[in-house]
C-alpha cells in the first residue's frame, strides 16, 4: 500500500464512519458523587458499661453535571462533520503485526449542547441551572493503520485495521443560549459562569476516554473492514 493509497483509505474509513455516528451523546461528570460525613455518635447502655460508636451517612457533594451533545438539524441527516488527513508516515511492524502508516487527521464540527449542572456542598443544593447553547469544535487524532490478507477464504480477503493511539478535542467557540430561567444581568453572569464550567466538563470529561471510544466504536464496525481482493483494488485505483 502507497502513502497515497493509505491517505486515501483513512479518508474513505473517516467518511465511513461520519456517516454512521450517533446524533447525540450523553454524559454525566461526577453526577451523584457522594462524600462520607460523621453524623453523630450511637450510644449503647448495658448496665453501668457505655458503649459508643461513629455514624457517617453519605451526602451528595461538589459540582456535578449531566449533559447532552448533538449535532444540529435534523437527526437522519449526515453529521456536519469535516474530516481532513493531514499526514501519512510509514511505520515498521510491531511486534508481530505488519507495517503499517501512522495517521494525522483533524475534524471539525458544530454541536448543541444542553447541561444540567449542580453544586453540592455536604448534602446541600447551592444551586441547580439548565444550560443550553452552542459550539465548534475540532478534534486532533492520530493513529495507525495496516492492513493484511485473510486466507481463511478464497480468495484471500483484504483485512484493514485502523487503531487511534490519542484524540483530542479541542473548543474552538462557546455560545450559551438559555441558562434556566434566568433573566437579565443575573443571565449574563450565569452565562460567563455557565461557559467556564461547560469547558470544564466537555474538554475535560470527553478527552479522559475519547481515544477509547473511537476505538470501542471501530471494534463494532470491523466486520465493514473486509473487503474482497477485487474491490479493494478496484477501491483504491479509483482514487
Amino acid at each position: 500500500m502507497s502513502a497515497d493509497q493509505a491517505r486515501a483509505t483513512v479518508q474513505s474509513l473517516v467518511d465511513m464512519a461520519i456517516g454512521v455516528m450517533p446524533h447525540e451523546y450523553n454524559g454525566k461528570k461526577n453526577w451523584g458523587k457522594t462524600k462520607r460525613i460523621w453524623s453523630g455518635v450511637r450510644i449503647k447502655r448495658d448496665g453501668l458499661r457505655v458503649t459508643t460508636n461513629r455514624r457517617w451517612r453519605e451526602v451528595r457533594h461538589g459540582l456535578q453535571s449531566h449533559y447532552q451533545i448533538s449535532f444540529p438539524g435534523d437527526a437522519t441527516a449526515r453529521p456536519p462533520v469535516v474530516a481532513t488527513v493531514r499526514s501519512v508516515k510509514h511505520s515498521p511492524a510491531i511486534e508481530a503485526g505488519s507495517a503499517g502508516w501512522t495517521i494525522e487527521c483533524d475534524l471539525a464540527s458544530p454541536l448543541d449542547f444542553t447541561a444540567r449542572i449542580e453544586r453540592w456542598n455536604l448534602g446541600a443544593r447551592l444551586y441547580s441551572v439548565e444550560v443550553t447553547g452552542h459550539m465548534n469544535i475540532h478534534m486532533t487524532m492520530e493513529g495507525r493503520l495496516s492492513s493484511y490478507p485473510d486466507y481463511s477464504v478464497l480468495p484471500p480477503a483484504i483485512v484493514i485495521d485502523p487503531t487511534v493511539t490519542s484524540a483530542t478535542l479541542h473548543l474552538d467557540s462557546l455560545h450559551v443560549d438559555r441558562v434556566s430561567k434566568i433573566g437579565g444581568e443575573v443571565a449574563e453572569t450565569w452565562g460567563e459562569i455557565a461557559e467556564a464550567i461547560v469547558k470544564e466538563v466537555f474538554l475535560d470529561d470527553l478527552n479522559g476516554k475519547l481515544h477509547d471510544k473511537i476505538n470501542k466504536a471501530i471494534d463494532k464496525k470491523r466486520d465493514r473492514l473486509r473487503f474482497s481482493a477485487g474491490d479493494w483494488i478496484s477501491g483504491l485505483t479509483a482514487k
